[in-house]
């Protein structure tokens, strides 16, 4: 895990999640604060500056009238932001969380606009840096699911250890 070789990818580090004021932080709450989220995403990106390794945003599609006209199929996920309005472009909610903003000129950070699938490098998740609807449902994420779709699953200050003695 050589930095030259390394990036991280943050995924909807948005508002609207992370922030307590958020308006679907209430849906990520207990597993935010049971797993440290915020915290341990600040600490994420802090060594990745001090490493210099570039962070991908992969964001989520900003909400606006009209996204989801003729669609035929929503997902639960679809229709629960569009019934909060969640993530509306140019809204506070659709700002990424302050102390994880990408430093495009500075670290080489990129911002990507649509998520695709993992597909050709090597995957590592973090499960202290992520959140589900409920600790129990992340909890089987990272513990029954990612282990079969990546080819690490590891924590925030493990992998900040790991990286730094490979530097």
């Amino acid at each position: 895990m050589a930095p030259p070789t390394t990036a991280i990818v943050l995924v909807d580090p948005y508002n609207e999640f992370l922030h307590h004021e958020g308006k679907i932080y209430p849906s990520v709450k207990e597993s935010l604060e049971a797993t440290g989220t915020n915290e341990n995403l600040r600490t994420l990106v802090a060594a990745a500056r001090k490493q210099k390794i570039p962070i991908f945003y992969a964001l989520h599609k900003t909400w606006k009238e009209g996204n989801y006209a003729g669609w035929t199929h929503l997902t639960p996920s679809h229709k629960g932001l569009a019934a909060a309005r969640g993530i509306a472009e140019g809204s506070w909610g659709a700002e990424i969380l302050e102390g994880l903003e990408p430093d495009v000129v500075g670290n080489g950070d990129v911002i990507a606009s649509r998520h695709w699938n993992n597909s050709g490098f090597h995957v590592t998740l973090l499960s202290d840096a992520t959140a589900g609807f409920s600790t129990e449902v992340k909890d089987a994420a990272t513990n029954l699911i990612w282990p079969l779709i990546v080819e690490k699953v590891t924590t925030v200050g493990d992998w900040v250890r790991e990286s730094e003695s490979k530097a």
